[in-house]
């Protein structure tokens, strides 16, 4: 998924150039092109839509007994497909397009790995440390440059991840209860909109998002305290969605 990313970026870097090339100012006389004053697409309104796409975590444990010492360490690297909806407002003045955007998305993404003692303790080498993604939210505001039909924005904000963590033997045998939190964390991101209809649009756009370090208390089956889990996790995510707009506001000359 991490060369998915990768294509998806350099889609979005190639592709900058050659909208600005195709969609740049025409090449016509000074006087005609005064005479014959292009009229570009609009993205001021409201909007909705939904996505798909493909999220990956690294996502690095450990597992601290309840003294604070270091029992083990390991990583369990979530990764998996996701699906969802988002709503926002773009406001157009010149060729800028300013906007905030809300995103939710339900995510399949879940991961697996195995400990490595450091200091003996409860938990020893091959131990597993699980991880399920429920799903991700974030709320942003985006900036973009409007080359009439197409938009190339950044965005930045805040991202929520809904997850359930816990530790099995390398059998599968639960050592600890489930632990679900809701984390919270920044985001950036890039995408590129392309509106191929007067109210519908589609986009491309890689998300980055980043929810430091967390600690959680976990206890047995049997409710005996067994220390403490600490997670440190990046997020990538890779989205494909469709816009509807509303409120169009009709087309705005040209003035750039």
């Amino acid at each position: 998924m991490k060369k998915l990313a990768l294509a998806a970026v350099g889609l979005i870097a190639l592709a900058a150039p050659a909208v600005a090339a195709d969609l740049g100012p025409s090449r016509m006389p000074a006087k005609a092109a005064v005479m014959a004053a292009p009229v570009v697409f609009n993205w001021t309104g409201f909007y909705v839509g939904a996505h798909i796409g493909a999220g990956w975590s690294s996502k690095d444990a450990a597992l601290v007994t309840t003294g604070g010492v270091l029992n083990a360490t390991g990583a369990s690297d979530p990764d998996g497909f996701l699906g969802g909806l988002q709503a926002g407002f773009n406001w157009q003045f010149g060729q800028w397009v300013f906007g905030v955007e809300g995103q939710v998305s339900w995510s399949d993404m879940d991961g697996t790995g195995s400990a490595t003692v450091a200091t003996p303790g409860f938990f020893i080498t091959g131990d597993r440390i699980s991880t399920d993604i429920d799903f991700v939210a974030t709320l942003a505001a985006r900036l973009g440059i409007a080359f009439d039909q197409a938009l190339i924005y950044v965005k930045g904000g805040v991202a929520w991840a809904n997850e359930d963590h816990w530790v099995a033997t390398a059998a599968g045998v639960p050592l600890t209860t489930t632990v679900g939190d809701t984390r919270t964390g920044w985001m950036l991101g890039v995408g590129l909109e392309y509106a191929f209809a007067p109210n519908w649009s589609a986009k491309i756009e890689y998300n980055f998002m980043d929810f430091g370090d967390d600690r959680y208390a976990i206890v047995s089956p049997a409710g005996v305290s067994r220390g403490f889990l600490d997670i440190d996790q990046q997020m990538h995510v890779v989205k494909f969605g469709v816009n509807y707009r509303f409120g169009w506001g009709g087309p705005v000359a040209a003035r750039y």
